[in-house]
């Protein structure tokens, strides 16, 4: 009979195999996985030793990442081949050896060879946490809708993408990589430009918007001759000549506002474009700082890391108030769509309590970095 902490372990792998199916939608044969898992425990100690590796208390692998690697290894080499070629390959010494082989030398180098990078935060930090609870809360309210509009469900789609953007910027900072997490910022600003300009006007705009992105892949669209009249002959309407300009803003000109504007206080461009018509340019020093470290220059190397780290995570907190302030309105408007319709009744009043619990932190960080 297996002793407690063979029961646990069990019991720990059953859980996790359970887990990795339900996050990638791949059943693989975890029978196979327990022998494998077996075998690689063994060559990893092996591949310790061999390397004079001592670990200190709590360095070994875990038993969930063994597990993930060894899962992730398999459905890589096999996702994509037919069940029985799965089911032969498996059996195979050759492959079961690979496997052995490359995830136990995987688990060493990555786990114990890697240079670990000091962060200003972590994952579990206050002030990461917390921009991560609005974003997850705010996915979930969002993932309620279900319905056959067309508008509802674009900008649903857009919110979740800034969302998920959000939550690879905290992941960034969380990491200790806030130069990275400043250049993901500048993208999330744009998108945010877009939902502010978006969430503003009619659904017009948006089924043009819509319309206007098929520009973007011209060269393997099977349309594309019809495509490219269709935009030369709405440069010509709107008396546009910079074709690239176009492309990139022009589905901003079917707003009256800008199109009675351009030359004179609008133009096809980020800065006094989409970013002034969305209302943000008192940003725009933001976005150009973060724009100077797209490539490489001084600027990453001499500003400190804690200063990019600080830089994020306000801007961060102004970008994510505006998106949430939009989906607020987005969830009242479609409350009816929802399969959970009293979530999105209570979605304004839960969210400004995280969005709070975030003022807060911020407060911290400005006073440690005041210090």
């Amino acid at each position: 009979m297996p002793n407690i902490s063979e029961q646990m372990e069990e019991r720990i792998f059953q859980a996790q195999m359970a887990r990795l199916t339900r996050i990638t939608g791949k059943t693989v044969d975890a029978a196979f996985i327990r022998e494998m898992y077996d075998k690689v425990k063994q060559q990893y100690a092996a591949e310790l030793e061999r390397r004079k590796i001592r670990l200190r208390a709590l360095d070994g692998a875990r038993l969930d990442e063994v597990v993930s690697y060894i899962f992730y290894f398999h459905i890589f080499h096999t996702s994509h081949l037919p069940q029985p070629f799965v089911e032969r390959l498996q059996g195979e010494q050759n492959y079961r050896n690979l496997l052995v082989h490359d995830v136990a030398i995987y688990i060493v180098i990555n786990e114990h060879l890697n240079v670990e990078k000091k962060s200003n935060t972590s994952a579990y930090s206050p002030e990461i946490a917390a921009f991560n609870m609005a974003c997850s809360y705010s996915l979930f309210v969002l993932g309620t809708l279900r319905g056959e509009d067309r508008r509802m469900n674009g900008i649903n789609n857009l919110f979740k993408k800034s969302l998920v953007t959000i939550k690879s910027v905290i992941n960034l900072l969380a990491a200790g990589n806030s130069c990275d997490a400043v250049i993901l910022w500048r993208h999330l600003h744009e998108l945010e430009c877009v939902l502010i300009v978006l969430n503003a006007r009619g659904d017009d705009l948006f089924f043009e918007y819509v319309k206007h992105m098929e520009y973007f892949d011209l060269e393997n669209n099977p349309n594309a001759e019809q495509l490219q009249k269709r935009l030369s002959e709405e440069c010509k309407t709107f008396g546009i000549k910079e074709r690239n300009a176009f492309i990139n803003y022009g589905w901003l000109m079917h707003i009256e506002e800008f199109r009675g504007g351009i030359g004179k206080e609008y133009r096809l461009n980020f800065k006094d474009g989409l970013q002034k018509i969305a209302g943000q340019s008192a940003r725009h020093a933001a976005y150009a700082s973060a724009s100077k470290i797209l490539h490489p220059s001084a600027w990453v190397v001499t500003i400190r890391d804690d200063n990019f780290y600080k830089f994020t995570v306000f801007e961060l907190q102004r970008s994510v108030v505006n998106i949430v302030d939009l989906i607020k309105k987005y969830v009242a408007r479609y409350r009816d769509y929802s399969m959970r319709a009293a979530e999105c009744d209570a979605y304004a009043r839960t969210i400004d309590g995280y969005l709070g619990m975030i003022g807060r932190n911020m407060k911290i960080v400005a006073a440690k970095y005041r210090a």
